[in-house]
């Protein structure tokens, strides 16, 4: 189905038209504020009036809509997505940080990325305080975690993920790792003797690992590998906090009716250059070659399969699978909502 951004515009017009009658008389500010701020019955309203235009289909609850939602393909989110974005969104790119806040903020709350940042690092650590007093907490270093972004590029609708040089570089190489792990110590996830077993309002999450009888080694490799992910992460966060080259790199990443952006903030001051209501072009203006992130990434590849090879064999030669480690376990209980995908 296509349709033209003029298109867009009248369906979400008269979406907002029906919630809010005066919306369009009341000043920028205003609107702003009910934009950021919208109940999820208002919420509802709003998308079943744009679904109904855009797809033909009525729904009449919010149980219907994430029924008929699930049934979306890419094409179809994205036709819904960038109709939406304009509502959503603040500034000259409709910038949209898909995350959730606490509910006395917003995202007017935080001039730059590099704002929205630091507050979340600050929260994280009272987090980790919080559930283990011994924690040390650290000094806030540019360290932007993983977050979804929706937003117009050039009056093109995009999906973006925003995070830091430190975290984008060690995400790859922990994926890199697990698959190195997987050839080393073959291994599957099998059904554990409680999973799928209801516990309260959710049911367990119990999958045990099957290494053909190398589960304490396949352990083993594993820890030491996240104990390796965890040093690199603080090295690497000293040393782009040290160098401060203030620059982001613009991954493209699109493909059919996904649109995708990442953007790599090298450090704090990369974050800090770029304000929410001007993102496009304040990252333009320190935009970083991306070569030199492909390069800092083979880099860590390297490193880590060395790593990975060295501590492979001294496991297989040294560790006694017998000898049981102490770590902390967790029970993982699943809202009956999230049981189709994992159960």
């Amino acid at each position: 189905m296509r349709v033209t951004p003029t298109e867009k515009d009248v369906v979400l017009r008269r979406a907002i038209i029906r919630v809010w009658p005066d919306y369009f008389s009341w000043p920028e500010t205003k609107q702003e504020q009910f934009r950021l701020q919208l109940s999820s019955e208002d919420d509802f309203r709003i998308k079943q009036a744009v679904v109904q235009s855009l797809f033909g289909g009525e729904v009449r609850s919010k149980e219907e809509l994430d029924t008929l939602l699930d049934s979306f393909d890419d094409a179809q989110y994205l036709l819904l997505n960038s109709t939406m974005l304009p509502l959503q969104g603040i500034g000259a790119d409709h910038f949209f940080l898909n995350e959730s806040l606490p509910d006395d903020k917003t995202l007017l709350d935080f001039e730059a990325l590099g704002d929205y940042a630091r507050d979340d690092h600050q929260f994280q650590e009272q987090a980790r305080k919080e559930d283990d007093p011994d924690h040390q907490i650290r000094p806030y270093r540019g360290d932007l975690h993983h977050c979804w972004a929706r937003l117009n590029i050039d009056d093109a609708f995009y999906y973006a993920v925003l995070s830091s040089q430190t975290g984008y570089i060690m995400s790859i190489v922990d994926e890199f790792g697990s698959d190195r792990i997987q050839s080393l110590i073959p291994h599957k996830y099998v059904d554990g003797a409680h999973h799928g077993k209801r516990e309260g309002s959710g049911f367990l999450y119990d999958k045990r690992i099957d290494a053909q009888g190398l589960e304490g080694q396949l352990d083993e490799l594993q820890h030491r590998y996240y104990e390796y992910l965890g040093r690199r992460h603080e090295t690497l966060l000293d040393l782009f906090d040290q160098t401060a080259q203030q620059c982001v790199y613009m991954r493209d990443r699109r493909r059919e009716d996904d649109p995708h952006m990442d953007f790599v903030f090298s450090d704090k001051t990369a974050l800090a250059a770029v304000r929410f209501r001007h993102f496009v072009s304040d990252c333009r203006l320190i935009v970083g070659d991306s070569s030199e992130l492909e390069t800092q990434l083979d880099q860590e590849r390297r490193s880590a399969l060395a790593f990975l090879e060295d501590t492979h064999r001294d496991v297989i030669e040294n560790f006694d699978p017998t000898v049981v480690a102490m770590r902390k376990k967790r029970k993982i209980i699943l809202a009956d909502s999230k049981l189709k995908n994992l159960l």
